[in-house]
C-alpha cells in the first residue's frame, strides 16, 4: 500500500491483544502487516506470541494477561523499552462462554468478565494514560460481537458483557476525543473456524451442518465471513481514513443483525 494513502499504517506500531490465535485476531494481524503497520503481538503465552509473530514483519511479541492489572502495566513497559510506543491498539482478546444463567456460576461469569471487559479497560487505560504522557494522538479498537446487539439463548452473559465493552468504547470517546484519542468498535458475526465447531455442539447435534445452514439462512450475504474481512475493517478504523470517526460500532457480519426473518421463511 502506498505509503500516502489513508489507509496506510506504515510507521504506526499496532499491539493487538489475542494476535497469535486462528480466528479474527489472526485476520487483523495480516490486515494490519499488508497495510504497512509494525505489529504488536500479545498473548498470554509469550511462546504462541513469539510463533504467530514468525508470520510478519519486524512483529515483536509480547505475553501477559490483560485481566492481570500488573501484566498489562509489564506488557506496555516491555513494548515501550523493545520498540518504543503504541501508536494503536486492538482490543482483540477474548473468550466465549455458551451457558444459560441459572447454570453460569460466579467463576464463569468473573472469568469472561475479566478478559471480556476488565481486560478491555485496563489495557485502553494504560494506553491511554501512554498517550496523554507523550500528549500524542491515537485510536483504539475494540472488539465486540453480534451478541451485543441480538443474541441467542446460552449467551445473556456473553451479550451482555459485549453491550459493557460498546458502552465503554463511547465513553472513551467522548472523555478523549478533545486528546485527539479516537475509539471505535468491531463486531463480527460469525466467522467460521475450526475450533468453533466444539462450542457450536454445545447447542446442535450437527455444528458443520449448524454452520452451513446459518450461512445460507441467517445471513443476508450468503458466504461466509473470513477473518480478513474483519482485519480490513480494523485497519480502517485505526487509519487516518476513518480520521472523523470515533464512538461507533461497526458490524462485519453479513448482515445478520439487519434480518428481521431468516431467509428460509421469506421463502
Amino acid at each position: 500500500m502506498h505509503s500516502n494513502s489513508p489507509f496506510s499504517l506504515k510507521n504506526k506500531q499496532v499491539f493487538v491483544t489475542g494476535g497469535a490465535g486462528a480466528g479474527v485476531g489472526s485476520g487483523i494481524c495480516q490486515a494490519v502487516d499488508d497495510a504497512g503497520g509494525s505489529l504488536i503481538i500479545g498473548s498470554t503465552s509469550l511462546q504462541r506470541a513469539q510463533q504467530a509473530a514468525t508470520h510478519y514483519r519486524d512483529a515483536f511479541a509480547v505475553g501477559g494477561d490483560v485481566s492481570n492489572e500488573a501484566d498489562v502495566e509489564a506488557m506496555f513497559e516491555t513494548i515501550e523499552a523493545n520498540v518504543g510506543p503504541v501508536d494503536y491498539l486492538v482490543n482483540n482478546a477474548g473468550i466465549g462462554l455458551s451457558k444459560p444463567v441459572d447454570e453460569t456460576s460466579a467463576e464463569d461469569f468473573d472469568r469472561i468478565c475479566g478478559v471480556d471487559l476488565r481486560g478491555v479497560w485496563l489495557m485502553s487505560r494504560s494506553y491511554i494514560r501512554s498517550c496523554l504522557r507523550d500528549t500524542r494522538p491515537g485510536a483504539i479498537l475494540n472488539i465486540s460481537s453480534v451478541h451485543a446487539h441480538s443474541t441467542i439463548p446460552r449467551y445473556s452473559t456473553y451479550a451482555g458483557i459485549k453491550a459493557g465493552v460498546e458502552g465503554f468504547t463511547r465513553g472513551i470517546a467522548v472523555e478523549y476525543g478533545p486528546k485527539r484519542i479516537r475509539c471505535n468498535a468491531l463486531s463480527p458475526g460469525y466467522v467460521h473456524a475450526e475450533q468453533n465447531l466444539e462450542l457450536i455442539g454445545t447447542w446442535a447435534d450437527d455444528p458443520a451442518e449448524w454452520v452451513k445452514q446459518h450461512t445460507s439462512t441467517q445471513q443476508a450475504l450468503h458466504h461466509e465471513i473470513e477473518a480478513i474481512d474483519c482485519g480490513r475493517a480494523a485497519v480502517f478504523l485505526l487509519s487516518d481514513a476513518s480520521k472523523c470517526i470515533t464512538g461507533q460500532v461497526i458490524y462485519v457480519d453479513n448482515g445478520s443483525t439487519s434480518m428481521l426473518y431468516n431467509s428460509d421463511f421469506l421463502t
